[in-house]
């Protein structure tokens, strides 16, 4: 498993969320161990919801009882956050940005991108019968894109699904 923790052991400095760079000091917002007890609240959250519904399923199923719940250590974060870095006294010679991603549909050998190369749909649903997409930002909701959010859109797009079957077999 590759984590932040896995990271950390191999010797990586986990330093947080860079606001800004000046004579050669990097300078950091100071909340790294906020943010990462957060997301591990989070996902605490997440995951035992998710393990609710798998119990609760399996007992209404009649099947046997799952395996016991695992549960990922908590991120291990300097309780003295790193505020600044001198970057040339620390043997820094090449900073890499990841600022983020974008998509590459390239794969996709339909009609359905615009010039940009993002898919073009109405709520998910594409100008191609049948193909729909989920998980995209701002596809119905702001929280389209998260795990929560795909729920309203998934379930959205199943009926749009359903009635595309149905009147596919109404028509052979």
């Amino acid at each position: 498993i590759l984590d932040l923790n896995a990271m950390s052991a191999t010797g990586i400095k986990l330093v947080g969320r860079l606001m800004g760079v000046r004579d050669g000091r990097a300078q950091f917002s100071g909340s790294l161990k906020n943010v990462c007890s957060l997301a591990d609240l989070k996902m605490g959250r997440l995951l035992d919801t998710i393990d609710e519904w798998a119990v609760s399923s399996a007992a209404a199923a009649k099947i046997e009882p799952l395996e016991p719940v695992e549960r990922f250590e908590r991120t291990r974060v300097d309780d003295s956050p790193c505020l600044e870095l001198d970057l040339y006294a620390s043997g820094f010679r090449t900073v890499l940005f990841a600022t983020g991603f974008k998509p590459d549909y390239s794969w996709l050998n339909l009609p359905v991108l615009d010039h940009k190369g993002r898919i073009q749909h109405d709520e998910g649903v594409l100008d191609h019968p049948g193909l729909y997409v989920l998980g995209l930002p701002f596809l119905r909701r702001r929280k389209s894109s998260f795990i929560h959010g795909t729920e309203d859109d998934a379930r959205y797009l199943t009926g749009h699904l359903e009635s595309y079957l149905a009147t596919r077999s109404n028509d052979t």
